[in-house]
């Protein structure tokens, strides 16, 4: 236990209290190497006294100790030596501890650590750090590694910007586990920068890890808080946030996601299984969305779109059917497909579609009626489940209140002494606005676009730095080039005469 505190009380993270921040780089950096390779006979007194450890440890954090000209530290405490502490929750979580010691002692540490970790001092031992955030799984119930996922990776980037190997163990286990609440403010949030190589990341000369300017695209890879990322890794990881967004019925945020699984950057003009799996879901999505086909983004290839044409021929005729009046149809086209549907692992969300189509036949109303009764709702509008009208005013007045109750429909129910003398008023969305909303909203989207402002240029510098960028500019120097030369060439060949005084050519 003495070279235990004899390295541990080797360091502060008082950076004021070095004499350059340059020595505090030093100092980190040779701290944080001492704490990840302890001694076999360090690891095992640690080891064989767990609770005495931490005790000794954190009585030891309002010690004072000598070091550099007489400062007074703390030395193990999740917030002011993080490096220490995970050093020693480290061992104690993977380590065989003694009978007698309580597991869920050494799994609070565990979560005090994960909650109050200095996010400076983390890059110095990033790699261990996650080492422990892709096996807490295993040390935790999901719900609790979710939370704790979550809480991790947003301390280590708030921003939610950089995609990092985290990222997709955090939403494997949140889907598989259906522990989906807590994961959803990173999965929320807009990804901007994917690191291409970790073994080569490194800051540049005038960087240091300890900057709190430091961008996180820059310290993430180069501290090791990420492991190498494939190109099937993101692919995955978007694939599974809209299988996230879809369990929740968020379709929005669903067909989005599957924007980005359809539009993946392909090889040999072909498309993977996730891809053709998305693209199926993607359909039927969009149907859920918008009450339409969906149209493929802008930035996807024709190459890419023409791949996708030969594959969901069942799932393009439901799309081509659903926004007619030919509910026969789409019941028989469902009906004749329902193996495809099981195979593909989609009966559920077809099942969502088939509840839709008489959902958006009433949405669709407004575009002829600012108010509507109910029983004209129920003789105009047909069920894909049977090809006919509802039973009665009573069963179409449920339907019209659950749908503007879960917001689908912008509108107000005014319900007279029967179902027959109900009506359907059709909002606008600014009619449910109120002055406070509106500024709200403005705010927000002056909040929104401020941020997309800095985002754009941080992003536009990282792009125009690049080999890939530089090469991508003398390609088209040259191709302008030569499109000018030959512009030139054979002019005066090709133009025999020209009245220069009007402008109109003689002889072409």
């Amino acid at each position: 236990m003495d070279e235990v505190r004899r390295i541990f009380n080797n360091f502060t993270s008082n950076i004021a209290l070095y004499p350059t921040p340059k020595a505090y780089d030093a100092a980190a950096k040779s701290y944080a190497a001492a704490v990840t390779k302890l001694s076999p006979g360090a690891r095992a007194a640690i080891l064989d006294k767990p609770i005495e450890s931490l005790q000794v440890f954190k009585n030891i954090a309002h010690a004072s100790v000598n070091l550099l000209a007489d400062a007074t530290i703390q030395v193990v405490d999740p917030a002011t030596n993080s490096i220490a502490y995970l050093s020693i929750i480290d061992i104690l979580l993977r380590g065989p501890i003694p009978p007698s010691t309580p597991r869920s002692l050494v799994l609070n540490e565990t979560v005090q650590f994960l909650l109050k970790f200095d996010p400076i001092q983390i890059r110095y031992v990033g790699a261990l750090f996650r080492s422990l955030l892709e096996d807490l799984g295993s040390f935790f119930s999901p719900l609790v590694a979710v939370e704790l996922l979550a809480i991790a990776i947003l301390r280590i980037d708030p921003s939610g910007s950089v995609f990092t190997s985290t990222h997709l163990v955090l939403a494997k286990l949140a889907y598989d586990a259906n522990c989906i609440e807590p994961a959803l403010k990173v999965l929320d949030a807009d990804i901007l920068f994917y690191p291409r190589s970790t073994s080569a990341a490194r800051l540049e000369e005038t960087k240091k890890l300890y900057d709190t300017d430091l961008e996180p695209y820059a310290y993430i890879p180069a501290a090791g808080l990420t492991d190498g990322i494939k190109s099937t890794s993101i692919l995955e990881y978007h694939f599974i946030q809209a299988m996230v967004y879809i369990s929740r019925r968020d379709w929005s945020k669903a067909q989005a996601a599957l924007d980005r699984v359809i539009g993946h950057p392909t090889k040999d003009k072909g498309v993977s299984k996730i891809m053709s799996e998305g693209y199926k879901k993607w359909i039927l999505v969009g149907l859920l969305r918008e009450g339409r086909p969906p149209s493929f983004p802008s930035y996807i290839t024709a190459a890419t779109r023409s791949s996708f044409s030969g594959l969901g021929e069942a799932y393009y005729n439901i799309a081509s059917l659903f926004t007619t009046d030919s509910a026969s149809k789409l019941r028989e086209e469902i009906e004749k497909g329902q193996p495809t549907w099981e195979e593909d692992k989609n009966s559920s969300l077809m099942g969502e579609v088939i509840a839709a189509y008489q959902k958006w036949q009433v949405i669709n109303l407004r575009r002829i009626y600012r108010q509507v009764s109910i029983s004209q709702i129920r003789q105009t509008t047909l069920s894909a489940r049977t090809a006919e009208t509802l039973k009665s005013d009573e069963d179409v007045l449920t339907l019209v209140s659950d749908m503007i109750e879960s917001g689908m429909l912008k509108g107000q129910l005014q319900v007279g002494p029967t179902a027959e003398e109900s009506y359907v008023t059709f909002h606008e969305e600014h009619d449910l606005m109120t002055e406070a909303e509106f500024a709200a909203e403005v705010a927000r989207s002056h909040g929104s676009i401020e941020s997309l402002t800095k985002q754009f240029r941080v992003t536009n510098e990282r792009l125009s730095s690049t080999k890939e960028y530089a090469r991508h500019l003398l390609r088209e120097q040259r191709r302008m080039e030569k499109d000018l030369a030959d512009a030139g060439v054979g002019f005066d060949s090709q133009v025999e005469d020209e009245d220069l005084m009007t402008g109109v050519l003689g002889t072409v």
